[in-house]
């Protein structure tokens, strides 16, 4: 009778054992669902296993079809990280694309941060324990093995191994390619994808680079946010507001001729492996204060691509800079690792810019007022370049009665749609607004626009 009620006991703990394993294992899944929710792009068939990920800034992670990760990985992806089609990462790899700033105010290093971004291309297979570090591209086909610091950039099809990234050989290219050509890519474990599985990979803005797509410029503070909302309203538009993040680092370091290759080639990458979130029906367009310079780039890349100068009242718009402490250094609490604020526009790093010292002598107002008409005169220097059916001027004061305008211009049948307020003055802006002598910041600011203004820039 007692070996019957051990058997039994056995059994019931054995079932109450199977029970919980399985509600943790749907709870880590669920968690692993929400978490890839907050990733900027997504594709089709990612899997993400095991427990114990770290990933600092989902917003700047972006994953093509098919991709796999293993347990224990740890992404500090502040830099921006771009993970093409097909490619498999084992168990425990870091990444990091980021770095301390061990070149500035401190030492052994500062709390600036230097960001890097990592692009790993299509159909890699990263090995277990490997550490990358910032500013690494691996080209598509590479092969890692298990354990290797990868510390420099790695060419298409290289197999490289050991803590110092030797180059072992190269795969058989003949052999890669006709792989490639024939859709034969690995799934879990390397079974073979089928056809069905594979038609369903989600197609990304290379894919889709002939499509028509918009995009909305201005200077930020001029309505980016509310042309977005009011878009979105629209049955056949899908509008997105500074949803790359990673512009926000690759414009600046554009017009301060920062590595110009290397920034091409990762917006390259970027549109490869982001997935294009749209029906057939329907017209992407992106609202970013960050677009300014890169419409060359754009416009190239997508043929039938149109563009938006949104612009705001200049006196409205740098007091909205001005209330938000734009070119302040308490910005933002933690200003060292805030995007926006780490990559300010600065006169004296451009190009043919301005001394560092009348820089450095200039006050946040007349910053934000050089910021203001140089990035709207850089815009209207460029729309002379387009054609008129690609480019629409708008002013935020009459957008209501500029949208039939504005839909006919963008090809979309005009439908009702409500002009709304976004960009909303935040609780600590309209504590400081009550508490600043008005009249004496418009004086500020009228005297920057006589010297910073259109007949100065």
């Amino acid at each position: 009778m007692r070996d019957f009620f051990k058997s039994k006991l056995k059994s019931v703990l054995k079932r109450v054992h199977r029970y919980f394993r399985s509600l943790d294992k749907h709870y880590e899944k669920q968690r692993i669902e929400n978490q890839l929710k907050g990733f900027q792009s997504v594709g089709f068939g990612v899997r993400v296993n095991g427990k114990n990920h770290f990933f600092s800034d989902p917003r700047k992670i972006i994953l093509g079809n098919n991709v796999h990760i293993g347990s224990d990985a740890h992404f500090k992806s502040e830099g921006g990280l771009i993970i093409g089609n097909n490619t498999h990462i084992s168990r425990r790899v870091t990444i990091y694309t980021e770095n301390h700033n061990y070149e500035a105010s401190a030492l052994p290093y500062d709390n600036t941060t230097v960001y890097k971004p990592v692009y790993i291309g299509e159909n890699v297979w990263i090995g277990m324990n490997v550490s990358i570090v910032p500013g690494v591209t691996i080209g598509e086909g590479a092969i890692i093995g298990l354990g290797t610091i990868v510390n420099r950039d790695v060419k298409p099809y290289e197999i490289v191994g050991s803590e110092k990234t030797l180059s072992l050989k190269y795969r058989d290219a003949k052999n890669y390619e006709y792989l490639k050509s024939n859709n034969a890519f690995g799934g879990v474990n390397g079974k073979l994808l089928g056809e069905e599985q594979y038609s369903n990979f989600f197609p990304s803005y290379k894919d889709n680079k002939q499509k028509p797509i918009a995009f909305v410029l201005g200077t930020g503070r001029s309505g980016s946010l509310s042309i977005t909302n009011i878009l979105n309203q629209h049955p056949n538009c899908k509008a997105f507001h500074e949803n790359v993040r990673q512009l926000i680092r690759i414009s600046t370091n554009l017009a301060q001729n920062k590595n110009v290759d290397k920034m091409n080639d990762e917006l390259d990458a970027l549109f490869e492996t982001k997935v294009w979130c749209a029906t057939n029906d329907q017209l992407i367009v992106h609202s970013d204060q960050r677009l300014w310079n890169l419409v060359p780039f754009l416009s190239t890349y997508f043929p039938n691509s149109k563009f938006i100068h949104l612009e705001r009242e200049a006196v409205a718009c740098i007091k909205s800079m001005v209330l938000r402490d734009w070119y302040q250094q308490d910005e933002y609490p933690n200003y060292a690792k805030h995007d926006w604020a780490k990559y300010r526009l600065r006169g004296d790093l451009m190009v043919d810019g301005m001394k560092e010292n009348e820089w450095s002598k200039m006050t946040n107002v007349e910053k934000c007022t050089w910021y203001y008409f140089h990035i709207n005169d850089s815009i209207s220097n460029v729309f002379k370049e387009l054609p008129e059916s690609r480019k629409l001027s708008l002013r935020l004061d009459t957008l209501d009665q500029d949208l039939g305008k504005t839909l006919d211009f963008l090809n979309l049948n005009v439908v009702n749609l409500e002009v709304v307020k976004s960009n909303k003055i935040r609780q600590q802006d309209l504590l400081k607004k009550n508490t600043i002598d008005q009249s004496k910041l418009l004086s500020e600011i009228e005297a920057a626009i006589k010297v910073y203004g259109p007949s100065n820039t």
